[in-house]
This record gives C-alpha cells, structure tokens and sequence, in this order.
C-alpha cells in the first residue's frame, strides 16, 4: 500500500517521461500516451493465451471509439492486433492510415450501413432479426451477428430471439459466421469466467458450424490501484478457464475466440497534464484547484464513480508528495469555465500543501474514453495530444485547437439550401 510521503509516480511509466519538455513545448492541458505501455499490454494478453496453448485461436480486436487517433493505435499493427469499428467514417479515416485488420459492431444501423459494411468485406455483428433478414435477402457475403446476453436496452439480439435466428438462417441455407455476446463491463475474472459456459452453450444449441465466437469486452481495469498487476485483469487465469471448458465442452479445435478489449489495453497507456491556474481557493462552500482544463465525459468516472489516481507537480514537473496524512486540504478539480457542473473529476482530491499557481497535475489511466470524449465548454479549444514511441521519443500527434477551433466549420456567408 503506498504511504502518505512516498512518491506515487514511481509505479507508472510517466515517472520516466520529461513532462516539462513536453509542457514547455506543448503546453497545457496535453493527452500523453505511452507506446511501450500499449504493447506490454497486448503482450500480456497474447502471452497469457500462448501459455495455455491458445495462441493460435486467440484474435484481439480493441474498439476504436474509446481512443481515436489513429497514431496512438498504431503499435497495435506490429502486434497482430484489429480494431473493432462502429462507423463507416472511421473505416474510411483508418484505411487512410494503413489500417486493415478489422471486425464491425455498428449497433442499429441502416440498410445502406449493412450494404456498405457488406461491400467493405469484414465481419459486422448486426443486432437484430430485420438486420439479419436484410442481410439474407441481399445475399451478404457472410452473416454475424450480436447477442445482448444481459437482455438489456443495448443493441443485440435477444436470448428468446436465438431460435427465431437460427431458424431465419436455415430458412436461407446459410451459417452463421461469428456471433458477438454482449455481457456487461467492468466485470472481474471470476464474473466473466462465469459466463463462458453459457456462450459455448449458445454455439452448440444454435450455431455449432460457426467459425468463431466472439467474446467481445467487459474485462475490468482497477482504476483506484497503483500497481500494474493490481490493475490489470487477470488474463492468465480466464484463459485458463476457458481453455478447460472448451475442452470439455468440446469445442471444435478451429473455432476461433475473439476479443475486445479496451481498457485493459488502454487505459492506464495515457496520462493528463494540466497547469494549475491559481492558488488553491478556499471558500465557504470548500476548496478548489483551478486548472487550464475542461469537463471530460469519462465514464470510468461520471458514470461509474470510479476514483482516476492524481499526482500533483511543481513548476519544473516534479511530484509534490504529501508530507503525511494530515496535510494539504481536500479540493475539486476545477475546470476553465464558468458551468457549475465544469470538474476534470467528480469528488475531491487530497492536495499536497506546496501547490500552487506554478503548480501541475497529472491525472493518470485516460487513455480509453478521455480525449477522444473531451468536451468543449465555452469555446474551449481541444487539447493537444502527444505519443512518447518506445524508444522514449516524444511526438505530437494532435494539435492544440486554436483560438477559433470552435468556428472551424463556420461558414464566411451564409448559404441558402436548394428549394
């Protein structure tokens, strides 16, 4: 457990990265990514798969919506690694960038989508019976599709639709490719161990020529925690697991596995620096830290009341850590604007008693759901962001928006639209 007067940086692989060059340069609020911490994270994985000898059926496929830039994901090619899409424009984007390794997870989409999709060639897991039926009538090159376990309003097709689905298929003569199973995020090992009966369930019941399963995401990332192991899901005993109960279940040894991971792999690869605008302010509501930065629609935080870990720094970027349990105050993280609901965070921070208005702080694990979710208010301009490579090399990646970034697409005249 880490002490009250140790420096916390010393777990993360930011302790390692001159900040102050970067802030200097760049300035602030910038998104920093580390490129060695994204492939020791797929290493992890693919290692825990190849130790049960389950490398070979093992694909990973990381969701592109939860960091979207393409730079940043990047590494993941020399790793054999996909991306899942959700959108044409990002196929389009990401084609742009030599990307090529791809599955589709649209949600509800249209019959143009489903026909684009289909022209584009990749597995789109559709997620309901008329998308299928679409497809079937069209003569689709393959069919998937996506199944909502949980039963729930996410798209997907429903545990009482699986007969309906099966049915549909043979009706037309044709197999299932691959079907997604959607089961929740943020669940443990033991929770997603639990369900991976029921998915092989699923495979022998309904689609037993199916060529692959596709697991999707939902593994759990401990925000709270310092260390990585403590973080980090628990790869080699799921793969353990699912390797027993593939084998006992007996299933058939070219089956595929699929996987989405995205926190796993993201989260902790990227880190938030902020300038600290002002002394701490105390008032008679309670204590802030003014920062140059703005509201992020996180959902590790906003929506799950998950606790991001913060280290504040001093003008030349070194930790401030706090001299025992008693000092400083507890503080909000204020953004630049003047809407109440303006917090980089939600709850307060312990802030060490040395920071002030030369002072910085760095959130640490955005890197899933933060700048690609980092929300405008007030003409704000966006954030830089920045990829250290694996040899320690610093690049910008993003711009910083200007002071009209918000007018980008505003037209010199107005234009009347064709009657």
């Amino acid at each position: 457990m880490t002490t009250a007067n140790s420096c916390k940086l010393t777990h993360c692989w930011v302790n390692e990265i001159d900040l102050k060059a970067i802030g200097d340069q760049v300035g602030t609020p910038v998104f920093i990514y580390s490129e060695a911490q994204i492939l020791k994270n797929v290493g992890r994985i693919q290692d825990a798969a190849k130790a049960v000898g389950l490398d070979s059926r093992v694909e990973l496929y990381v969701p592109f919506f939860p960091n979207s830039n393409p730079h940043v994901l990047k590494p993941l090619q020399q790793m054999g690694v996909g991306l899942l899409l959700q959108l044409p424009s990002e196929y389009r984007i990401l084609r742009e960038y030599g990307f090529d390794k791809f599955i589709v997870s649209p949600g509800h989409v249209s019959d143009e989508e489903i026909g684009f999709w289909d022209q584009a060639g990749y597995p789109t897991f559709l997620s309901s019976l008329d998308e299928v039926a679409y497809s079937l009538r069209t003569d689709a090159p393959t069919i998937s599709a996506r199944i909502d376990s949980l039963d729930s309003g996410k798209p997907g097709i429903k545990y009482s639709e699986l007969k309906r689905l099966s049915d549909l298929l043979e009706q037309h003569g044709r197999e299932l490719e691959c079907f997604e199973v959607y089961c929740g995020s943020g669940n443990s090992r033991d929770e997603m161990i639990s369900v991976i009966e029921k998915q092989f369930e699923i495979f022998k019941t309904h689609f037993p020529h199916a060529k692959s399963i596709n697991f999707a995401g939902g593994h759990g990332f401990v925000y709270e925690a310092w260390d990585e192991s403590t973080k980090h899901f628990d790869w080699n005993e799921y793969f353990k697991a699912l390797r027993e109960i593939a084998d006992r279940m007996e299933i058939p040894d070219h089956v595929k596995f699929l996987f989405e991971p995205a926190r796993d792999v993201l989260a902790d690869t990227g880190a938030l620096l902020l300038g600290v605008k002002r002394n701490v302010i105390t008032n008679a509501v309670g204590s802030l830290v003014v920062t140059d930065g703005s509201r992020m629609l996180m959902p590790s935080a906003q929506l799950r009341d998950r606790r991001h870990n913060v280290v504040f720094l001093d003008a030349d970027m070194k930790e401030i850590p706090l001299a025992d349990d008693a000092d400083g105050v507890s503080a909000a993280l204020r953004g630049r604007s003047i809407l109440r609901h303006d917090y980089i965070l939600p709850g307060e921070y312990r802030v060490p008693s040395g920071v002030d208005a030369d002072s910085h702080l760095v959130i640490l694990d955005v890197g899933a759901y933060c700048a690609t979710q980092h929300m405008e208010f007030l003409n704000i301009p966006p954030a830089a962001e920045v990829l250290v490579d694996a040899a320690g090399t610093a690049h910008v990646v993003t711009s910083r928006g200007d002071d009209l970034d918000k007018w980008r697409n505003l037209l010199a005249e107005k234009k009347e639209l064709k009657r």
